[in-house]
């Protein structure tokens, strides 16, 4: 029997138009593949004229980012667990141990239909499947859990060059990404649907609706406690940025029809295990370089 979901308020909380599209932006203009396409240069401006514009992912800052606006995240949740009285959530609180079979009793993979045969799918969903797939395989899970332990080293985290900032920036590239896909359930026939039942974790528009989310977030905060005191001082994100309030949908920011189009192109997930949507192959590759070589 899995756990029993978000309460109530939570979930519309999450569901809410502005939630959904200031996650979205956040990682979009983080996302290298996303700020640096031709085809997207209309709506990065549009946000950069609001105040969206940040360090990419893999780029110094990028990693207290990352932390600093998912702790801020939880905070916000916090705040209306403790008014929601629910026993199954009275805070946010991150596993203790990332669930290592499929079959976990408190939180499964999701089942997905024919997730061994992507041709079963519609074609601009293929690509999707095969990277919930690929995040479930037996050396993706041996890969990531491995870099799960070497995150919580002591002797890793008390590494001169493992800076809070980088830190952040090795999480956030290596397993918050496979989480994200691992526990991704089929994606949703509209992937913009405000509504609490979208709450697919492969994508930041609907990712935090999920409870998921809340246990994969919540154990990456346990990691900042963890640098912490391994390293006898507090996290100090004075630095990190602070992302505008203000998220209208991209069609009150660039309403015209050309640039719809080319936006609406961009819908893969934003989060994956080998490629993902939001840091460039070179940060991916150099992120597991410096884990893997803690391993030697």
């Amino acid at each position: 029997m899995s756990y029993p979901d978000l309460p109530a308020n939570v979930k519309t909380m999450a569901a809410s138009t502005q939630m959904r599209w200031r996650h979205r932006y956040w990682h979009l203009v983080k996302n290298e593949g996303f700020v640096k396409n031709p085809a997207n240069i209309d709506i990065v401006q549009a946000l950069a004229d609001i105040g969206w514009t940040a360090a990419l992912t893999g780029e110094p800052g990028s990693g207290l980012d990352f932390l600093y606006m998912h702790r801020q995240m939880i905070h916000h949740v916090d705040m209306m667990l403790s008014n929601a009285n629910d026993p199954n959530w009275g805070k946010v609180e991150g596993w203790s141990n990332i669930p290592a079979m499929p079959d976990d009793p408190d939180w499964p993979e999701p089942q997905i239909p024919n997730i061994d045969n992507p041709t079963a799918w519609p074609e601009n969903i293929r690509d999707t499947i095969e990277a919930i797939a690929g995040a479930r395989s037996a050396e993706a899970l041996t890969t990531n859990m491995g870099y799960a332990t070497t995150l919580r080293d002591p002797a890793f985290l008390t590494r001169p060059d493992i800076t809070l900032d980088k830190y952040g920036e090795l999480i956030e590239i290596t397993v918050h990404n496979w989480m994200h896909m691992r526990f991704a359930a089929s994606p949703p026939a509209d992937f913009e649907d405000e509504s609490t039942a979208n709450d697919w974790l492969g994508a930041p528009f609907s990712s935090h609706v999920n409870k998921y989310f809340w246990k994969l977030h919540g154990w990456i905060d346990d990691c900042i406690g963890l640098w912490e005191i391994e390293n006898e001082k507090q996290a100090d994100f004075s630095s990190a940025w602070r992302a505008p309030e203000e998220a209208p949908p991209w069609d009150d920011l660039l309403p015209t029809p050309a640039a719809e189009m080319a936006i609406r192109k961009s819908k893969a997930p934003l989060f994956g295990p080998l490629q993902p949507f939001a840091a460039s192959p070179s940060a991916i590759k150099s992120a597991q370089q410096v884990i893997e070589s803690h391993k030697k």
